[in-house]
């Protein structure tokens, strides 16, 4: 693995080289990124077949304290960069300290899901993937193993974020919905990204085991969504019931406490 490549694209913007002013940096745990008083940290989460519960590939989640040791929300981490280059580069420095470890600890055929913020996508004009791909490959995985999860409601531009998606998957990555049901997500939307998963917000889960309309209406969700060829996950499940709905619906993955805690 090339580690000084890696570590030299990730050094502060001050063009320091003496090593002192890295974002990525290494301990006994592993790879963890420095930014702005915060600490960078992976946690991951398995997604599981629903037809047998074998895992299928894993989810990176970021984990964050300040400097005084506070836990922070991926939200307030994201929060943190001002400008659409700050933005762009802390969400490929989250994306690197996961990489790096989850090669650590992973097969060499294993799947990862990452996250990438909207402000990324649209900080970006064309090149969608090209300088994630380099760094990817000096760590030994290739775009085929990771799967791109996007918030598409967080993203107003659907022409531009269309325009990402289909960058992603013309270099080989994978593309994941997120939170699909929630806020400002829609069929229509959906169409036309043609992304390869959709991930169900929990929301819909949640209300299926409480409410009978929709415990009705999600397994149509579901056909729905399979009949554009996309894979639908079930994530937050917390209990057999959860479970039990999902699979009943006809979801090809789930993820959750249920399963198991990142």
């Amino acid at each position: 693995m090339a580690f000084n490549e890696i570590l030299a694209y990730f050094e502060d913007w001050s063009g320091d080289r003496s090593g002192t002013a890295h974002h990525l940096r290494f301990d006994d745990q592993g790879a963890f990124g420095s930014y702005r008083g915060m600490r960078l940290y992976s946690a991951f989460q398995p997604l599981f077949a629903t037809q047998d519960l074998a895992i299928v590939a894993h989810e990176a989640l970021l984990r964050v304290r300040d400097e005084h040791s506070r836990s922070l929300s991926p939200a307030e981490a994201f929060a943190v960069p001002t400008t659409p280059s700050e933005a762009m580069y802390f969400d490929r420095l989250c994306r690197m300290v996961h990489t790096l470890n989850f090669v650590q600890q992973a097969e060499s055929d294993a799947e990862l899901f990452l996250n990438v913020s909207g402000r990324h996508l649209l900080s970006l004009s064309s090149g969608h993937g090209q300088t994630f791909e380099h760094l990817l490959n000096l760590c030994g995985l290739t775009p085929d193993q990771i799967i791109l999860e996007i918030l598409e409601g967080h993203v107003d531009d659907i022409e531009r974020l269309n325009d990402a998606v289909d960058a992603y998957r013309s270099r080989g990555y994978r593309v994941a919905i997120d939170d699909f049901g929630c806020e400002d997500s829609n069929f229509d939307r959906l169409w036309k990204l043609t992304p390869d998963i959709v991930k169900l917000d929990r929301s819909l889960i949640v209300q299926g085991t409480t409410n009978e309309r929709a415990r009705r209406i999600l397994p149509k969700l579901v056909e729905i969504i399979h009949e554009l060829g996309v894979q639908v996950v079930c994530e937050g499940i917390e209990n057999l019931d959860q479970h039990s709905l999902a699979v009943d619906a006809g979801a090809d993955l789930v993820q959750g406490y249920y399963y198991a805690r990142p």
